[in-house]
């Protein structure tokens, strides 16, 4: 009688990894180290495309104990940052990291995340220098992206970057785009674009038009729908608003501009942009102040790219809080209050303290799908 392991090999190929697909990444791991035949497997090109592929697209399996968000944020003493990552649901802890690297220029930025791999940028205040380092937390290693001006010539009037990540799915490749912005970035002539690809290990520029700038300071962004999304301007405001969002497309290489809503008080204090709950499509959180306290409105785009899609969905009146993200189908709230992390529901507007505190202003929240990216690649951190 042949064993279990006999009938397994003698599958095709292709069986096997769409059988392998269906485990938990973590557990594929561990599948790795059962025989030498397995690591090849779940080492080869294909499969790794495959398993990307899937985190990208959100059609693995997963397993139930795979996390689905990913928290970012420092210590109220500034001294450490911490990863969190936690579940679908409830958003139940996981696990909790301290990130692996130490800033070199002065502060370690969150630029994103995108099929299991996640985007630091270290720089300083105004983003005039910086480091771009790739990182999956499952195994643990990591790759630093060599710098910019090795590839590209700045000139004396550069100003900041903007930086921004995600997975192609095209050509499975994960690729990172650097906004350039000189004195004069209100000029499309002050402006330009670096993308880099793993797969080509440099840097290169792309002869495109980029139609906004952002001001000289770290412009975080969101990743949905295979492009990178920043409030960004089209014209200097005179109250120092964003008036438009600025799309980058990870696979065509090209930029959109956006509409905010169009009911859009136009008085709004601040704006923040959040991915939709299936990260298929956009979120807005826009605060106004008035006698009766601060108000946060909050807006979906419900068909991606479609302004008249807007919908304003929930308005919240409540002090010293900072939304971060739709969870739980939307019915709730990932938001900071103060300097804890609580979940809201917007309809019985019910409170829940997470347990988690830190510097209210350096929270960011992301998806977060396990893959084997730079199984093969990259070094490792312990």
């Amino acid at each position: 009688m042949r064993d279990s392991h006999d009938i397994f090999s003698s599958l095709p190929q292709d069986v096997i990894f769409q059988i392998l697909l269906k485990l938990p990444t973590k557990s594929l791991l561990l599948v790795r180290c059962v025989s030498k035949s397995f690591a090849s497997l779940i080492s080869h090109h294909h499969f790794l495309k495959l398993v990307a592929y899937s985190a990208a697209t959100g059609s693995c399996d997963g397993g139930t104990g795979d996390p689905r968000h990913l928290l970012y944020y420092e210590s109220t003493d500034y001294t450490k940052q911490y990863i969190s990552f936690h579940g679908a649901t409830g958003f139940s802890l996981c696990k909790r990291l301290e990130a692996p690297f130490k800033s070199v220029h002065g502060y370690l930025r969150l630029v994103g995340s995108s099929s299991g791999l996640i985007c630091f940028f270290d720089t300083n205040y105004f983003t005039y220098i910086g480091t771009v380092i790739l990182w999956n937390p499952l195994i643990r290693k990591f790759q630093i992206l060599p710098d910019t001006h090795r590839f590209h010539r700045f000139t004396a009037k550069f100003s900041h970057t903007a930086v921004g990540f995600g997975f192609d799915h095209k050509i499975f490749d994960f690729k990172v785009v650097q906004i350039l912005h000189d004195w004069d970035y209100e000029c499309e002539s002050g402006r330009q674009a670096l993308v880099y690809g793993i797969k080509n290990e440099s840097w290169r520029k792309i002869e495109v038009v980029v139609p906004c700038f952002m001001l000289k300071n770290w412009s975080s962004n969101v990743f949905v729908n295979g492009a990178v999304h920043w409030l960004a301007y089209t014209r200097t405001t005179a109250d120092g608003r964003p008036n438009c969002i600025m799309a980058f497309n990870i696979s065509e290489e090209v930029f959109k501009v956006m509409q905010l809503p169009q009911d859009l008080e136009l008085n709004f204090r601040e704006s923040r942009l959040s991915p939709s709950v299936d990260e298929k499509s956009l979120a807005m959180f826009i605060s106004y102040s008035n006698n009766a306290g601060e108000r946060w409105d909050m807006w979906l785009m419900n068909e991606y790219g479609k302004v008249e899609s807007w919908t304003r969905k929930y308005s919240i009146v409540q002090n010293h809080m900072v939304p971060l993200k739709f969870v739980n189908n939307g019915e709730d709230l990932l938001a900071m209050s103060n300097e804890n992390l609580v979940l809201i529901d917007l309809e019985k507007e019910e409170t829940k303290n997470l347990e988690v505190s830190g510097l209210p202003l350096s929270f960011y929240t992301a998806g977060f799908v396990p893959s084997l990216a730079l199984l093969d690649d990259g070094q490792r951190c312990d």
